[in-house]
């Protein structure tokens, strides 16, 4: 699925752009690690997911949606904090592949390929 890929390769990306950015400042650098260590195994974990459900592995749909249910609460503390321009993104992206995931077409495991 192209909206998990999406999000593997933006978790990647941020995780090491925040590696970089943290670990070039002075200072206790084990949050850093935790920050960027938990985003790029995301990121793999995600792209995983999205080579899963393109080759109609079944077992793929649960950690899809488990990983996408996470960015939700984000978005509602986003919205309170004023982060409209982050949390739109989040919902609109998380919303997607959930609905993606639960569509019908997609929850066959015997479905067409075209």
């Amino acid at each position: 699925m192209l909206l998990l890929a999406l999000e593997g390769v933006a978790l990647l990306v941020l995780g090491i752009g925040y590696g970089v950015a943290g670990l070039s400042e002075s200072g206790d650098h084990a949050p850093v690690g935790y920050a960027v260590g938990a985003a790029v195994g995301s990121g793999l974990l995600l792209l995983l997911l999205a080579w899963a459900t393109d080759t109609g592995r079944s077992w793929a749909r649960g950690p899809a949606v488990t990983l996408n249910l996470f960015p939700l609460p984000v978005a509602v503390y986003g919205f309170q904090a004023g982060a409209w321009w982050a949390a739109i993104p989040l919902v609109l992206l998380a919303g997607s592949v959930l609905y993606l995931c639960a569509h019908p077409g997609l929850r066959s495991p015997s479905r067409e390929r075209g």
